[in-house]
């Protein structure tokens, strides 16, 4: 991140790329229906894509190696990997098993109390982070340390402080991951939650009591960009020096707090920003 900004500017880049093209479409192993918004990347690097509604991929590369590996994965399902060259043939489908992610099983016997833990206000004129673009940059993920306790907690609510947007609605999946050696680790979600935003500025409230989620101890709480849709022209922006406006979603950030963490694509490595944090928190019952 620098000096309070994270932009992912794959439309900038995407111009520049000579590609070579890999097509094809995911499906659910056990009914052959397709499996829409599968996280689909080449391992450590930021070339990746997503399914769309109907399963479909295309995955554009830069002269990566035939060796290269390619990852499909998507929460309650086995991750499958394959060569670049396996890949390589005019149609390719992928069948993924179902395989929910098992978590030890913890009850708690909530006490009434409520809490706020993580980013709850901004720095005014402090800056922002977010995504540029409407096509590029899916998969990649922006998000935050949230200390929860040595308690389990019941997270009920997620509030998102949004800076601008100029879009009709923007789509999101949550993630909750632990954390080692200060980067996010293992995926702590069992299914996959999806979070939709429609308002152009301020705080948004995201509902997560029907999903029954206990936690504790420090995780990483991050949204992975899916696809947004409409334009509100107004509301765009310049940026770099660009003559165009370019639309956006930006979130507030809070600085001298806590970290942030992002990565540029699905198999990219995650990078971490500290005292810096988007304006991200949860209200927990205890």
């Amino acid at each position: 991140m620098k000096s309070c900004s994270i932009f992912f500017l794959l439309s900038i880049f995407a111009s520049q790329l000579h590609c070579q093209i890999i097509t094809g479409k995911v499906l659910d192993a056990s009914n052959g229906l397709p499996l829409e918004y599968v996280n689909i990347g080449i391992i450590e690097t930021s070339f990746g894509t997503l399914t769309n509604e109907k399963g479909i991929f295309c995955l554009e590369v830069k002269g990566q190696s035939s060796k290269a590996q390619v990852r499909f994965s998507i929460i309650g399902f086995k991750s499958q990997t394959f060569t670049m060259a396996e890949l390589s043939g005019e149609t390719n489908i992928i069948k993924l098993k179902n395989e929910p992610i098992q978590l030890a099983e913890v009850i708690i016997k909530p006490t009434g109390k409520e809490k706020k833990v993580g980013t709850t206000n901004y720095t005014l004129f402090g800056g922002y982070c977010g995504w540029l673009g409407t096509d590029f940059g899916k998969g990649y993920e922006i998000g935050t340390q949230i200390v929860l306790g040595t308690l389990p907690v019941n997270l009920k609510s997620l509030h998102i402080h949004v800076n601008n947007q100029s879009f009709d609605s923007s789509l999101f999946r949550l993630h909750i991951r632990d954390i080692v050696d200060n980067l996010p680790n293992n995926e702590l979600l069992t299914a996959n939650i999806f979070i939709s935003i429609t308002k152009k500025s301020g705080w948004v409230v995201i509902d997560l009591s029907k999903y029954h989620l206990v936690f504790n101890g420090v995780v990483a709480f991050s949204l992975e960009w899916i696809k947004v849709s409409g334009i509100h022209k107004e509301k765009a922006m310049k940026k770099n020096g660009s003559k165009q406006d370019l639309a956006s979603v930006r979130f507030s950030i809070k600085t001298k707090k806590e970290c942030s963490f992002s990565k540029w694509g699905s198999e990219a490595k995650w990078s971490r920003f500290d005292s810096e944090s988007p304006s991200f928190y949860l209200t927990v019952q205890e």
